[in-house]
């Protein structure tokens, strides 16, 4: 005979084969008979059945009684209708006939009515009970002990047999009584109705009421449609006509602040007014304007009483369960349900999917919810106005989507627009200030509205950019141009909200995973399952709580660093005012002192100021700044105004004024014109995209939707499947569904992929990095590409000096290179000691680190005390003597060069001294003084690595400095002599070389993006490794980007006319052996062409580069991967905000310049970074991947088996696998360390990729396999068969008694083991994080759980098996059939063997079984997804990576 068991097993493993129609058999599971045949095909020895109850007999006539149940009663009393004797038979008694199944009236059939009940027969011994056919036996077995004869023919059945003919008796088997149901009169229910129905009658009331109230507004609107149509559809020439009007309206609303000196300017970002429909704010943002109602608000409070009123109705129901209500009902399980399990099982049902809906409902329309209950109106007429902004995400490691990627995305963007997620709502109040100006604050910027243009407009005011007409407004404001100029920008403050803790939670907790957790752990609480419901609610609180406390403290620190208020004085109707730096606005003129923190940005007007800007730039040391030249020359913040601006954020050190001066502003005091205030600073525009970032979409974040939507795929099969296999009824069907719905995704999901991040940054933290942006650590896991700046950053911050060569005026030839300065003339040591802009500040020089390491070399001193800008004191024994600044132009990167005018008190003579890179100092040299080597001495140094700086010098025929008050920089550098050279001596930091190598051994390519020159750059590549030494090196330059690049090799200094045929050449690892090198002008050039996008990965140095190349140069990078920039602050400051990840090396631990700061001020600190990052990354996917495969064994074996057989695992066994495996393997699964060194790949960021697929794939499989074989073997045991789970037997509503039997015990240990080798599974994987062997907490955690499994499924009956009730029984069977005498509380078995203890010899099979199948698991994880297997497919068949040069 064909053995059905194996056949089970089959196909609990392939399950979708379960969707056959079949039907069920009352005592059968579907696809086999249950205690029929034993495992050699013979049928089974039925069972003895002790004490069974047996059912009245009822006959017309009591006189037909068998004799055996003829009535007896003592004299005294008499037998009544209830079949017993009584003294006298009362009218309760008589009613309560057996014979009647508590019928009455119309509900009592007509043949039973006369119906009275014989004697009971005592309870029967069934020596071969038949499950299958139990009713039968237990009728011949009660017959038989009556004394009936042949009763099947003479004894009918109550309802279907009735008396007639030979039929002169019927057994009392009353029909099922039917299921108490609500009348829905009761009290509760009635409120329910009430309370929601009057909800619903608000709700329409204010509907209607909305309507008619929004009238006017929607007519306006029809026609503003109509009118845009009309002009949609007429002709270009129409629109063309439009379009100067609609200019030329909107620039008028500079009208609005009429009468002050500097003209004002409203930008393009400007919001039209006219309709609703709410004109654009730019980039396609809309207004809407709302006005309150009370009857609205109302409605809104009502819904949210509603609401917790739900959930509250949710915790009663739970409550109820438990017997836990107060009062009467106190102690009475069921008791609102009339104490059946089936109707409160229903019942809560039907209040969690009602509570569910609403919560979903709300997170939906959340957006949208508080003003759909205000009334709609033109924003200019509102209390408040509703800023509708497009959500543009920023998607990282995009990749080729499939079709279903595709058509997923396509429905997901679909379902995002219909329920506005693609659009951010701002509601912002509509405040009127005390000048009558209506204006609202929106990401904390003032918008105005302008009647004239009808629009809203955010106000800044340009005050110039001409040096001359800036320095003229150092007379200040009038105290009515001040107060016109604030009511249009609003204070100069940056208010931060942080929320409170109990606002901050909210936040949180309102998210749709909180809300799919909350909805799901209720389930959890209601169905005796509480313990394992609060075990998941800690750690999600406990998730949530560093979440939030996290984001409180970063917030927090933001809010410190951007309110910044304090007392200044102030130049206002030219009297000196104290007041608040909230009070200023641009064009006030205010007092620097030291000390004070910049709270805008300001134009230094005259005076000196050094000033420390690490917490705005990252720069580590002083920057000095200087006041405008009075001359016509135009202020560019970016460019050469930029060492004459105070930048809010800042701190003044220490200011100089300058009471004499030939070319600046003379005061006694530092003053400065405010330029920005607010959010216009630069200050205000990094807190700004810091407080409202554009949302960043990793490539997880998409192919989660596939995985979601596999995930509810599946969740319906399961749902099916519970329906098909389960045969219960459908309430329990439906609850053991959601249960499996709500292990198939585990709850604590979300916090266990958060959790390796947050365990990253504490890392990252005490090797003092410092990150402001966790998410960034996902990001950073995954860099292809890091950029560095060069000096301070790949070398040591300061240089050193190396000598001098000076130019012989005679000859016209370089003199020899002479390393100590007094060596060389007298001009050149001038030169040396002034041509500077180096200042003394408590003992510290201060200035830039060349112009440092250039005066320690003059060996001169600084006056304290200087008559002009600046004095020298030459060093003792020096032939020249004191110098007097009285003119400087200093460096900027435009120009290349700085200048001064010095006056050498000892001969009363005005010498100029220019300096700065080579290439500029020959340009502005006569060529007669320049030597015919120049070049090639220069490229020389360069290539050795020297830092080359030239000076030139000119003598002006003039005594007085005021002489030459009015000449221009370039009119005093024209006509100067070539003096020589000064070099310094770039030098690496000591683990440069070492940082660079392990991070090109991360397959990290490695990029220099530097200001100084070309060689230099090359030189110092060279020598830290980031250029192969090998390799040729082609150089690319061009004096404009207009000019063609003149290519040639560094090393040869041939010109190579064609960089094509070099490039092709190829080395042993398939990438070109020729490198490049380009400079600032050049990637211009190639920018402009569009060949940067051919040639980006073959340049390796990117020199004397401009902030705003560097920006460039980063963006051109992302462009084709995930690109760091690290740099020490200053002129790196655009390019670390721009990367996709930035790390300064900073001192300032609270720098908002990018995610990531380090103290450390080592490259190392960004190997450290992509280690952690990527350890955070792999620990986070594990910890994904541990619970999926959790998910789907839960979900998968288990559930069918459970579904299948009508078994659970018990209720202890639960509570070990969720609230111990799964919670302990999660946790100390991100505890793992990260890999000593970076490994030659990166961790996978692709959830549906082939590393991913095939570890939980090919696990999963593996776990369904022995998960399948184990029945085939249960099933061949002798000890098993004939005495198998009855499935009619048990009430599947009791789900913790389920367990009692071999099928669970069986399922029971095979899933514990699995699921304890699932979280252990997902250590391996040394590459990014430290061998599983290191992770000493995991290892505990899992031989502990290991051993305590093993230890129940091995040892005897015990006091911990039976708590598990594994391998344990009933007391009396224990004591009976095994000897073990119990000390302990055990509840009975729920079935007819009364224990479930294997055999000791199947014990140890068992266990071995269960042993192979971590064995395999282990051997798929180590050898195919980590192991050769792996290392063989992806040498033959590799994934599409970046192919880079590394």
């Amino acid at each position: 005979m064909l053995r059905k068991p194996q056949a089970v097993a089959l196909l609990l493993l392939l399950a979708s084969a379960a969707l056959l129609c079949m039907h069920p058999v009352a005592a059968n599971q579907l696809w086999h008979d249950v205690n029929r045949y034993d495992a050699h095909g013979n049928e089974c020895k039925l069972h003895e059945k002790n004490d069974v109850v047996c059912s009245m007999v009822c006959v017309a006539d009591i006189n037909n009684c068998p004799s055996s149940l003829q009535p007896s009663c003592p004299d005294s009393q008499s037998f009544c209708a209830d079949g017993q004797c009584h003294d006298q038979c009362t009218d309760e008694i008589q009613a309560q006939n057996p014979c009647h199944c508590k019928r009455s009236g119309k509900k009592l059939p007509a043949e039973a009515a006369d119906l009275v009940p014989c004697m009971a027969i005592p309870n029967v011994t069934i020596y071969e009970f038949h499950p299958w056919n139990s009713k039968a036996d237990i009728r011949n077995a009660c017959g038989s002990e009556a004394g009936i004869a042949d009763q099947s023919k003479t004894v009918g059945v109550w309802g279907s047999t009735w008396i007639g003919g030979d039929i002169d008796a019927v057994w009392a088997e009353c029909p099922a009584a039917p299921a108490p149901n609500y009348r829905y009169n009761e009290s509760y229910w009635l409120a329910t109705f009430a309370v929601n129905g009057a909800l619903a009658a608000f709700l329409a009331l204010w509907s209607l009421y909305k309507f008619w109230a929004e009238r006017g507004i929607r007519s306006i609107s029809n026609m503003h449609a109509r009118s845009t149509a009309e002009r949609s559809s007429s002709l270009s020439t129409d629109d063309a006509a439009i379009m100067p009007k609609a200019i030329s309206k909107e620039a008028s609303s500079s009208d609005i602040a009429k009468g002050s000196p500097a003209s004002e300017k409203a930008p393009a970002l400007s919001i039209k007014t006219a309709g609703d429909q709410a004109g654009s704010l730019g980039q396609g943002i809309t207004l809407c304007g709302y006005n309150n109602n009370i009857f609205g608000t109302f409605c809104v409070w009502a819904i949210v009483v509603v609401t917790v009123l739900w959930i509250c109705y949710m915790g009663v129901w739970t409550g109820d369960y438990y017997g836990s209500l107060p009062g009467w009902r106190h102690g009475i399980p069921y008791s609102l349900a009339y104490e059946s399990s089936f109707l409160e099982l229903a019942s809560f049902l039907f209040v969690w999917a009602i509570t569910f809906i609403i919560l979903i409902v709300l997170y939906i329309v959340k957006p949208h919810l508080r003003n759909y209950f205000r009334i709609r109106t033109l924003p200019s007429k509102g209390q408040l106005v509703c800023v509708i902004r497009p959500v543009h995400n920023i998607k990282l490691l995009e990749d080729k989507v499939n079709w279903i990627q595709h058509r997923i995305n396509q429905l997901t963007d679909r379902l995002t627009v219909m329920l506005c997620r693609d659009m951010d709502y701002t509601t912002c109040p509509v405040n009127v200030t005390s000048g009558n100006l209506t204006y609202f604050t929106y990401q904390c910027t003032r918008y105005i509205f302008d009647k004239s243009t009808e629009q809203f407009a955010p106000f800044e005011f340009d005050i110039g950019t001409n040096h001359r007409s800036l320095v003229a407004q150092a007379r200040g404001l009038s105290s009515e141009e001040a107060f016109s100029r604030q009511e249009l920008v609003g204070p100069n403050f940056i208010e931060v909200k942080v929320l409170n803790v109990f606002m901050a939670f909210a936040r949180e907790f309102f998210g749709f995973f909180y809300i799919y957790q909350f909805i799901f752990l209720w389930a959890f609480y209601f169905y005796e399952y509480y313990q394992v419901g609060l075990v998941d609610t800690g750690i999600i609180l406990l998730s949530a709580t560093i979440k939030v406390a996290l984001r409180m403290q970063s917030e927090r620190r933001l809010k410190r660093m951007a309110e910044q208020e304090e007392e200044v004085l102030v130049l206002r109707d030219s009297k000196w005012t104290k007041m608040t730096t909230r009070h200023l606005v641009a064009g006030d003129v205010v007092e620097v002192t030291s000390g004070a923190h910049m709270s805008c940005d300001c134009i230094l007007l005259s005076g000196n100021a050094i000033m420390n800007e690490s917490s705005l730039t990252g720069e580590p040391l002083p920057i000095r700044k200087f006041p405008l030249h009075i001359d016509d020359g135009d202020y560019d913040a970016m460019g050469s105004g930029k060492i004459s601006t105070l930048y809010a954020g800042t701190i003044v050190s220490q200011v100089q004024p300058v009471a004499k001066s030939s070319d600046s502003l003379e005061s006694d005091r530092v003053l400065a014109l405010v330029w920005h205030t607010g959010t216009m600073s630069e200050k205000g525009q990094l807190v700004r995209k810091i407080l409202f970032p554009n949302p960043i979409t990793f490539i997880f974040n998409e192919q989660m939707r596939i995985v979601i939507f596999i995930l509810v795929l599946y969740a319906g099969f399961v749902m099916g499947m519970a329906a098909y296999l389960y045969q219960g009824n459908s309430t329990a069907i439906v609850f053991f569904g959601v249960f499996a719905l709500s292990q198939l995704c585990s709850p604590i999901l979300p916090a266990a992929m958060v959790i390796g991040q947050s365990v990253a940054a504490v890392r990252l933290r005490k090797k003092q990095v410092y990150c402001v942006d966790p998410q960034r650590i996902m990001i950073a896991g995954k860099v292809q590409m890091f950029c560095f700046d060069k000096t301070g950053t790949l070398t040591k911050e300061g240089l050193e000096f190396y000598g001098g060569q000076g130019v012989d005026p005679s000859t016209g030839k370089f003199k020899p290179f002479e390393t100590d300065l007094p060596s060389t003339d007298t001009l050149f040591q001038q030169a040396v000691a002034s041509c500077h802009a180096v200042t003394e500040l408590n003992g510290q020089l201060i200035g830039n680190p060349v112009d440092i390491e250039q005066f320690r070399a003059s060996k001169a001193a600084i006056d304290p005390a200087p008559e002009y800008l600046d004095a020298v004191t030459p060093p003792e024994g020096s032939s020249f003597g004191k110098l007097h600044v009285v003119r400087r132009f200093e460096f900027v990167h435009a120009r290349a060069s700085m200048s001064v005018t010095v006056l050498d008190e000892a001969t009363s003579t005005l010498h100029v001294f220019v300096k700065g890179s080579f290439e500029r100092i020959k340009s502005l040299s006569r060529s007669e003084s320049v030597p015919g080597n120049y070049d090639e001495a220069c490229a020389n140094l360069a290539r050795e690595g020297c830092y080359v700086l030239a000076f030139a010098h000119k003598t002006i025929d003039a005594t007085d400095p005021t002489q030459i008050k009015g000449l221009t920089q370039d009119e005093l550098e024209t006509g100067c002599d070539l003096l020589g050279l000064l070099v310094f001596k770039n030098m690496l930091k000591d683990d440069t070389a070492q940082a660079i190598a392990e991070l090109k051994g991360g397959s990290t390519r490695t990029v220099m993006i530097t200001g100084d020159t070309a060689l230099t750059g090359i030189y110092i590549a060279r020598q830290c490794g980031m250029l192969p030494a090998d390799n040729r090196v082609l150089l690319g330059e061009c004096k404009t980007q207009m000019d063609e690049i003149q290519w040639i090799d560094v090393d040869t200094m041939e010109p190579v006319s064609d960089i094509r045929p070099h490039l092709a050449e190829l080395g042993p690892d398939g990438f070109s052996t020729t490198e490049l090198a380009v400079n600032g002008a050049a990637f211009e050039r190639l920018c402009l062409t569009g060949e940067i996008d051919s040639l980006i990965f073959n340049i390796r140095v990117f020199a004397r580069m401009k902030p705003a190349h560097k920006v460039e140069c980063i963006e051109q990078h992302m462009k084709y991967g995930v690109t760091a920039m690290c740099g020490d602050g200053g002129n790196d400051c655009g390019a670390l905000r721009a990367a996709h990840v930035g790390i300064a090396l900073s001192d300032a631990e609270a720098s908002i310049v990018s995610p990531f700061s380090s103290s450390d001020r080592s490259i190392m600190s960004c190997v450290q970074l992509l280690i952690e990052s990527r350890a955070g990354l792999a620990t986070s996917f594990a910890n994904f991947a541990a619970l999926i495969c959790y998910g789907q064994v839960m979900s998968g074996m288990v559930k069918m088996a459970s579904f299948y057989f009508a078994i659970s695992l018990t209720q202890n066994l639960w509570m070990l696998i969720d609230g111990a495996v799964a919670t302990g393997m999660m946790l100390t699964i991100s505890l793992s360390g990260p890999a000593r060194r970076l490994a030659p790949s990166r961790p996978t960021s692709r959830i549906l990729g082939p590393q991913m697929l095939a570890s939980v794939g090919g696990t999963v499989f593996i776990n369904w396999v022995f998960g399948a074989l184990v029945y085939v073997w249960l099933f061949q045991q002798d000890w098993f068969r004939c005495n198998e789970h009855a499935t009619a037997e048990v009430d599947p509503n009791m789900w913790w008694l389920l367990g009692d039997n071999f099928e669970a015990s069986v399922l029971s240990f095979v899933s514990a083991f699995q699921f304890v080798n699932n979280g252990f599974l997902v250590n391996y994987g040394y590459r990014f994080r430290a061998a599983w062997y290191k992770n000493y907490a995991l290892l505990v955690v899992w031989a502990f759980l290991i051993s305590f499994v093993s230890y129940i499924l091995l040892a005897d009956p015990n006091r911990v098996g039976c708590a598990f009730r594994l391998n344990c029984g009933t007391a009396s069977v224990l004591e009976k059939e095994f000897g073990t005498k119990v000390t302990w509380s055990i509840e009975p078995y729920n079935s007819l063997l009364g224990h479930n203890v294997i055999p000791r010899a199947s014990r140890y099979a068992l266990w071995g079984y269960c042993i192979g199948n971590m064995a395999a698991s282990n051997i798929w994880q180590l050898f195919f997804i980590n192991g050769p297997v792996r290392r063989l497919l992806s040498k033959k068949k590799p994934l599409h990576r970046l192919k880079v040069k590394l």
